[in-house]
């Protein structure tokens, strides 16, 4: 009795282990969500609170002009840039 309590237990605890690694892997996977350049206007109309981040190229910039109030991380540089970017606050890319 005692080695089949011994043996649930283990299997229990494994796969509550497995689960919240399973969860956690989840959260760091998550994919981002792609919205309309319509909802993006409306998110600058009505003065919603959001980090708008520019990915394009200087050059880019230089000829189609960018948006007020983003701030302009090149693409090539956001990998090493993303630990500056704030984690409580929502974030659109263009």
């Amino acid at each position: 009795m005692a080695r089949r309590f011994a043996l649930a237990s283990v299997l229990l605890a494994v796969i509550v282990i497995s689960s919240l690694g399973a969860a956690a892997q989840e959260q760091k996977t998550k994919q981002p969500e792609r919205i309309a350049i319509s909802e993006l206007k409306k998110k600058l109309d009505s003065g919603e609170k959001f980090l708008l981040i520019d990915v394009r190229e200087d050059w880019e910039l230089k000829a189609d002009g960018a948006i007020p109030g983003a701030i302009h991380i090149p693409v090539a540089e956001l990998d090493e840039r993303m630990k500056d970017i704030p984690k409580d606050v929502e974030v659109v890319f263009y």
